[in-house]
């Protein structure tokens, strides 16, 4: 009789490690727009796309937040695990259609290529992840990489496996994030100024 293969899903470590990377080169290209008001763009497109950025933020460190505290028990940190993917899959994607124009925007903002020539470290950060170019947005499309190219076998992964890794033990042992308060209330904390004109949240 033949053995079925079983193809392996991401594990949440994987997932979270991901969602951290998306989460600070969208929060690169909010301060872009933020500082680079005067080029090329309306004042009304500007803030539209900088509200939808924030709210794939907020929904990111939201969903960061619950992966680092599930409950105890362990058929709850299972289902809180799988509720946070769930979460993480719906903004991959939404992300990646919004990268290919968000890397267009950003090149005409910093005045700089994605592929390599770049002007200054923010621009280096944004395009190629600081040297590990897995964690570069390059040109938002999956097919030349980066981290597009990273969202896009995830979710491939994620709808192809069979089967779950057990969550990592040792990434319990990472400083955690603040949790005093939630995931919106700390991003309207740290930008609030902003984000009331740039992108009329209050």
């Amino acid at each position: 009789m033949a053995v079925t293969q079983q193809y392996r899903k991401p594990g949440i470590d994987e997932w979270t490690r991901v969602a951290e990377t998306l989460a600070d080169r969208l929060t690169e290209c909010v301060h872009t727009y933020k500082h680079n008001t005067y080029i090329f763009m309306a004042e009304s497109e500007r803030q539209h796309k900088t509200a939808f950025v924030i709210k794939i933020l907020q929904k990111l460190h939201s969903l960061l937040d619950q992966a680092e505290m599930p409950s105890e028990l362990v058929a709850n940190i299972q289902e809180s695990d799988e509720q946070v993917i769930a979460g993480l899959f719906v903004l991959f994607r939404e992300a990646l259609g919004a990268l290919p124009w968000l890397s267009s925007d950003m090149q005409k903002l910093l005045k700089s290529p994605w592929m390599k020539g770049f002007p200054d470290k923010v621009a280096q950060s944004l395009f190629l992840g600081n040297g590990d170019e897995t964690k570069g947005i390059g040109s938002g499309l999956p097919e030349h990489g980066r981290l597009p190219g990273v969202l896009s076998r995830l979710l491939e992964q994620e709808e192809m496996g069979d089967v779950r890794p057990s969550r990592d033990p040792s990434a319990g042992e990472r400083e955690p994030r603040r949790h005093d308060v939630d995931a919106s209330t700390r991003w309207s904390e740290q930008n609030s100024g902003f984000l009331r004109k740039a992108g009329r949240v209050d």
